[in-house]
């Protein structure tokens, strides 16, 4: 009875394994991404994407992305919710689309595999493809308010001792 009662433990938790083990299959993604507009006064701009994976079979585990020629891991930040976040000097920021590879286990396995062997990253099977949408950034408007304010009051003064002149002669 014992040896009943091991060997259904023994098979409980080998089948706990492998469905927890298995990769995911046909992923649907769900991003939403964010990213500093506004740069008048600041020097790096922050890009945040956040995305939910929903698979049909299996998990999605641990992620990882490329993005700037750097692998780093994608942050989990639920059950099935991750972001990615960085900073991009404002001079350098990009006004397009910012295209982000996905990497799961197996990809990015693959991938560190071709870099330390020198060959093409490209062939590394990605996970998924998140895009972050950059349609510009404000860096002030193109005349500043003290340029516009010293300009009136130069006009101004001109104005005043233009007329001066006419009433005393």
């Amino acid at each position: 009875m014992s040896a009943m009662k091991s060997f259904s433990i023994l098979v409980y938790f080998s089948l706990m394994f492998s469905v927890n083990g298995r990769e995911c299959i046909d992923p649907k993604i769900i991003s939403t991404s964010y990213y500093t507009r506004d740069a008048t006064i600041l020097k790096h701009v922050a890009y945040i994407s956040n995305f939910h994976v929903k698979c049909r079979i299996g998990e999605s585990g641990n992620l990882y992305a490329l993005f700037g020629g750097e692998i780093s891991p994608v942050a989990s930040v639920g059950p099935g919710n991750y972001q990615i976040s960085w900073t991009t000097d404002v001079k350098t920021a990009l006004t397009n689309d910012v295209i982000i590879n996905v990497y799961n286990e197996s990809g990015y396995t693959a991938m560190r595999k071709a870099k330390r062997a020198g060959e093409d990253i490209s062939f590394a099977p990605v996970f998924t493809r998140v895009t972050v949408n950059n349609r510009g950034l404000y860096v002030g408007p193109w005349i500043s308010c003290e340029l516009l304010a010293a300009v009136f009051s130069i006009v101004i003064a001109y104005i005043a001792i233009h007329f001066r002149t006419k009433l005393l002669s």
